[in-house]
């Protein structure tokens, strides 16, 4: 037991540091404190891995001296792992969002799927119209309005908005199409989807939504099946 155990611990000691999470804490210029793990340096900006699992991109120009210089002398290696051991390439990749990302609506599924696709978050997809439906203007003041929803979207959701006049009219022919597509009958109506359009869950309003449980909403709907 003990040559087993001296065995282990020779292994951990002599283990290349490229292959073992070390997470840190990483102070930027304003004196704020990330505690992440540096995975990669592309140009300019750095990717961190947080301890939550998720992963931000954060420009190096925003660090201290000392935490550039730390790493300038110690470049990620490809062959990172996990804590676990498992190569980081066998695992669904975390959403990639930066530091200082702030969603804003969009209006074209084309932009919202490309925005998608390259941050790895589902979509958030409204149909509403607030200048005519009482129940879009209560969801809009409950929820989409509020500062907690905005702190959540910022690295949860690629968010696109849908405004339809008086009954669910329009006279976008895209509009129209995401309607039909979508099969929606009265407002306001919301999807979860993916990059690819693909509906994950479905809501509405309701009495005693609030930015809290919407976002359990959306944390549950996009959890892996």
């Amino acid at each position: 037991m003990n040559r087993l155990l001296l065995y282990l611990t020779a292994c951990l000691l002599l283990c290349p540091a490229s292959l073992r999470a070390e997470f840190r804490n990483w102070t930027n210029t304003d004196g704020k404190i990330i505690d992440a793990e540096l995975v990669k340096v592309v140009g300019e900006n750095v990717t961190f891995r947080l301890r939550g699992g998720s992963s931000t991109i954060y420009p190096q120009a925003k660090l201290s001296e000392a935490d550039r210089n730390y790493i300038a002398k110690n470049p990620p290696s490809a062959a990172t792992a996990t804590a676990s051991g498992k190569p980081a390439e066998a695992t669904t990749p975390a959403p990639i969002v930066a530091a200082d990302r702030k969603a804003k609506w969009q209006t074209k599924m084309a932009k919202a799927q490309e925005e998608a696709k390259k941050t790895g978050l589902p979509i958030l997809v409204l149909f509403t119209g607030t200048s005519w439906c009482p129940y879009c203007v209560k969801l809009e003041a409950a929820v989409f309005s509020r500062k907690e929803f905005s702190t959540f979207a910022a690295k949860n959701l690629v968010l696109l908005k849908l405004e339809f006049g008086p009954g669910g009219s329009t006279n976008s022919k895209e509009e129209k199409k995401l309607q039909s597509d979508f099969g929606v009958s009265g407002f306001p109506t919301y999807f979860l989807t993916d990059a690819d359009a693909t509906k994950l869950a479905q809501g509405g309003y309701n009495d005693g939504i609030t930015p809290e449980s919407f976002a359990a909403w959306v944390t549950s709907a996009a959890k892996p099946k």
